[in-house]
């Protein structure tokens, strides 16, 4: 059987939307010359393929998005694949958009069984296929070995009852089966399909990263708790933290850099320098392999310290993406994002002090946020005078404990899933943020600014 997994086209009034490989997903309006700045590598799309190809399967990868598809490209290449099963994945603010594609992509493949993955199908698989009976499958949480047990049902007979994390239609109504473990080992994944039609179309430069770059990940997971991160309350286990295998992920870094040419690397993972040990046996790596390419990574300035941080430079560390989401203590304990913020502007200062670029995240309009708790935020950016910014709007996403805390507040939800965009404002952002001049903070922050 062929499968074909897809990043569907997600346009709305010319505004642009990424979702897959993107823990925040959103839509904004492309720069000059249609370009957009930002396209996330579709980690895992693209581990399944492999991993599906690693067992013998035909199966082929249609990102719409990194191509540049529209609506009307990508149903012609979906028909032309001849698929047994598409899979796609879906998100809370692309969900109706998506819906829409879908049931066109099976009017075409009436033949065909189609799935749905990712954190919105995650949470409402019952409703879903209680709701669109063109939906033959949901794949719940991390889907990779999911899909491949499925189609070892194909294959073989497999009763679908036995294939964990999988929910579908049996005569006697939607089931849902048991949640399956979070993968223990990721070096039991096969490198990520990298398609060599368009690997150079995914980007993430933020603090001026040279391009071509590539998108890698060390580790899957994070145990902390913030109340409004999608991905370790929905995808991951109870936020399982794993990782690979330093070696092997300084081969694949390696392979991609001598046979693509790329020009730097970064390291996508919740929070790369969660573990030290592991973080050091890599530049270790880097050094031992005579890898000589800037390299970036995302994670938190509070768990960084000078000596790990002089590694990483020795090693060709170029960039830092800390989240700091918050400079207001209360903002950030309601959120239960436990941060020294004392200590991560001492680590931001240092990095920044070194030669290392640094890229600060921050999300507005959380829990408790107020104008004095905006104008903290504005100060400790001043004061950390990163060498560029990112702001998103706090958004409760189906699933996460931010999205049940508004519930219970008994918040007006918007009627409409596409307005769970982090580029919106409202819920409590809304009311707190009213008057607030957006372009004058821009400005006074004097910085490259992603919003």
């Amino acid at each position: 059987m062929r499968v074909c997994l897809l990043n569907i086209p997600w346009r709305k009034n010319n505004r642009y939307g990424v979702r897959a490989g993107s823990r925040w997903p959103f839509t904004s309006k492309p720069e000059d010359g249609g370009y957009i700045k930002y396209i996330p590598f579709p980690f895992f799309l693209a581990y399944s393929v492999s991993l599906l190809k690693s067992r013998g399967k035909d199966a082929v990868l249609i990102d719409a998005i990194a191509r540049d598809l529209d609506e009307k490209s990508f149903l012609y290449e979906v028909l032309e694949e001849h698929s047994s099963l598409l899979v796609a994945e879906t998100s809370t603010p692309s969900f109706e958009n998506d819906i829409d594609i879908l049931f066109k992509v099976k009017q075409n493949n009436p033949g065909s069984r189609l799935a749905l993955c990712g954190p919105h199908a995650s949470v409402y698989a019952s409703e879903i296929l209680a709701g669109y009976d063109f939906i033959d499958y949901v794949f719940i949480g991390e889907y990779e070995h999911t899909l491949l047990d499925l189609t070892g049902h194909f294959d073989t007979g497999r009763d679908l009852e036995s294939v964990p994390g999988l929910a579908y239609r049996s005569r006697s109504g939607v089931q849902v089966n048991r949640k399956r473990p979070a993968a223990a080992s990721l070096d039991d994944l096969p490198w990520p399909e990298r398609e060599e039609k368009y690997i150079y179309n995914y980007n993430d430069g933020f603090a001026g990263l040279p391009v071509p770059n590539v998108q890698m990940c060390s580790s899957r997971g994070c145990p902390f708790r913030c109340t409004f991160c999608l991905w370790p309350q929905v995808l991951y286990s109870k936020g399982a933290y794993r990782k690979r295998k330093p070696l092997n992920v300084v081969k694949e870094m390696s392979w991609l850099v001598k046979n693509f040419a790329f020009k730097a690397v970064y390291f996508d993972d919740d929070i790369f320098n969660l573990d030290k040990k592991h973080v050091s046996d890599i530049c270790r790596e880097i050094r031992m392999n005579d890898i000589k390419i800037p390299w970036a990574a995302m994670g938190r300035a509070d768990l960084m310290d000078e000596k790990l941080l002089g590694l990483m430079a020795g090693s060709g560390l170029y960039a830092l993406k800390y989240g700091i989401e918050s400079a207001n203590p209360s903002v950030l304990r309601r959120c239960r994002k436990k941060m020294n913020l004392q200590y991560a502007l001492k680590m931001i200062k240092y990095t920044k002090k070194i030669g290392v670029k640094t890229h600060l995240t921050f999300c507005l309009g959380l829990p408790g946020e107020t104008k004095r708790s905006i104008q903290d935020t504005a100060d400790f950016i001043l004061a950390a005078n990163p060498d560029s910014l990112q702001f998103s709007f706090a958004t409760p996403f189906p699933g996460t404990e931010l999205f049940e805390y508004l519930r219970r507040k008994k918040i007006t939800f918007p009627s409409s899933w596409s307005e769970y965009d982090g580029n919106n404002r409202y819920f409590g952002a809304e009311k707190i943020m009213e008057g607030f001049d957006l372009e004058r903070f821009k400005h006074d922050l004097g910085c490259h600014f992603n919003l």
